[in-house]
């Protein structure tokens, strides 16, 4: 069994970098994986908008103002609307970055937000639609420390290759809690903590020891801001977040582990 605090800490080949200088094992995606992505929401996009303009044709037979309310609305539903709502409802995703493995999250590591996605989907006509089309936001992707396009800079986002990450060969830990704490972490229900939030709270684990303290206490508290809004495990009153953040951590471990353990076994039951 491994203590968390006795792991060494050791870099990533390629990190997220949050303003306290804390590096999260998380991989930044490529202009290919991205340009991947945003074909596959062109294409539906492109066939939404079909859709619309068909019907349009006919409502313009009968109202040439309505048919035009009707194209706006429509344009503005595919190229703004859909990605905007999109990453914030579904935090982070789209169908093509689903479908590429990729993830929104903010330069601190945290959930995207209402304004975060809003800001992308609108400068996202400027990245993918000033002549030439979608030369700028691949010109950005490649030329930025952390592969982002203009709209990534201004909102403050890093586009994830979760898919890279779970690839990623990391060193085995089993997290450990004291003693009184372990009934409390078999009724934590962790199931709405996604693999990308516990991969970070992994990282802060391993890597608080070598970090100044106000740096953990600042780091801990937008984790655990996180658990609270997204997976509905806010910090317990008395609790220290950065106690927290491992409780949950060492919990989420424990889910999947025995998840792991129960497929396994229906496995050989057949």
């Amino acid at each position: 069994m491994v203590v968390a605090a006795d792991v060494p800490r050791t870099p990533s080949r390629r990190g997220l970098v949050t303003p306290e200088a804390v590096l999260l094992e998380l991989d930044t995606a490529g202009v290919g994986t991205r340009a991947a992505a945003a074909l596959i929401d062109l294409l539906l996009q492109f066939a939404a908008l079909w859709l619309v303009f068909t019907i349009v044709v006919l409502v313009a037979r009968a109202s040439e103002t309505a048919s035009l309310v009707v194209g706006f609305v429509a344009l503005f539903g595919a190229f703004v609307a859909y990605p905007w709502l999109s990453e914030w409802l579904w935090h982070g995703r789209t169908v093509g970055k689903m479908a590429m493995g990729l993830r929104v999250v903010t330069v601190e590591g945290a959930p995207v937000r209402f304004s975060h996605a809003a800001i992308r989907a609108m400068l996202g006509l400027v990245d993918f639609f000033l002549p030439p089309g979608g030369a700028l936001a691949m010109l950005m992707v490649l030329g930025t420390h952390r592969n982002q396009r203009l709209g990534d800079v201004v909102a403050g986002t890093l586009v994830l290759a979760e898919r890279r990450t779970n690839e990623t060969t990391t060193k085995a830990v089993w997290f450990t809690v004291p003693p009184t704490w372990d009934e409390y972490l078999t009724r934590l229900d962790t199931s709405r903590v996604r693999p990308d939030q516990y991969r970070l709270l992994r990282a802060y684990v391993l890597r608080s020891p070598g970090l100044a303290h106000g740096a953990r206490t600042t780091l801990a508290g937008q984790l655990c801001a996180g658990l609270g809004h997204d997976a509905g495990l806010p910090v317990p009153a008395g609790v220290d977040p950065m106690f927290w953040v491992l409780v949950v951590a060492a919990a989420y471990q424990r889910r999947q582990h025995d998840i792991t353990n129960a497929g396994a076994g229906a496995g050989l039951a057949r």
